[in-house]
């Protein structure tokens, strides 16, 4: 997808810069304009740098290496919650992480850190594929901007990065009954939240007293037991509502 320009249905294109007022298409969103989707002179687009904005052009001419864009006007996009969602995601087995990674950015979550933890069935993942997940998932949904995906971090590195943020939301399914709900966490004043989730078969004991020793507390996400996946995606959408993001 793309936006609507004028009644017309415009296709989305990211790109490091926007240049005003000629700027040329290159790589793989040339490659996806011109021998894919077959675009033609005249045509318009949006062209998405990662700053908030779309910038719409119209195709003027096309070459091997480029598609040649004319500036016509730049809109504020208003997708992109004003909420600064990082998803701490354990990697999972198969094609689950991707699957993720996708739902999460269409729920407008704007960095993602897959991680290992002990019970990690899957030990490595290929930040590639995730970020081409991401990509394609922000073009889908009508982002202006694509999720950060990270590198794989150690348990360890996540609780070190949990501070910086206003609240964390540490989902741990053993939280039924003795622990906070998600409501009790985020007031919905918050500019910085991080979601937790753990792999296949949860967080170990020490991992939940490991976190709780830094003031992280496990967070019930209701009384079943939800899929580590649904777990990350379930999570994020509530985030968004309490915050005020599902208006």
């Amino acid at each position: 997808m793309d936006g609507i320009c004028g009644g017309e249905k415009v296709r989305r294109f990211f790109a490091e810069k926007a240049d005003i007022p000629v700027m040329r298409l290159t790589g793989d969103e040339r490659r996806h304009l011109a021998d894919v989707l077959r675009a033609r002179q005249g045509e318009r687009i949006i062209v998405c740098p990662n700053d908030g904005y779309d910038y719409v052009y119209e195709i003027t001419a096309f070459d091997k290496s480029s598609v040649t864009l004319s500036f016509v006007s730049r809109e504020f996009n208003l997708t992109e919650p004003s909420l600064f969602l990082c998803a701490y995601i354990a990697l999972l087995k198969g094609d689950k992480t991707e699957f993720e990674v996708q739902k999460l950015t269409e729920l407008g979550v704007r960095r993602i850190v897959p991680f290992i933890s002990e019970r990690t069935v899957c030990r490595s993942e290929k930040s590639v594929r995730l970020r081409r997940a991401a990509h394609e998932a922000s073009k889908q949904c009508g982002r202006a901007v694509i999720p950060d995906i990270t590198e794989t971090a150690t348990f360890e590195e996540v609780l070190a990065e949990l501070r910086g943020y206003d609240s964390v939301v540490f989902s741990y399914e053993g939280a039924y009954g003795n622990g906070k709900r998600i409501n009790e966490v985020i007031n919905g004043g918050e500019k910085r939240v991080a979601l937790v989730t753990g792999p296949e078969g949860g967080f170990s004991d020490g991992e939940v007293a490991r976190a709780a020793d830094e003031g992280f507390c496990g967070v019930t996400l209701g009384k079943r037991i939800l899929r580590a996946e649904t777990a990350a995606i379930a999570g994020a959408a509530v985030i968004m509502q309490l915050c005020g993001e599902w208006k």
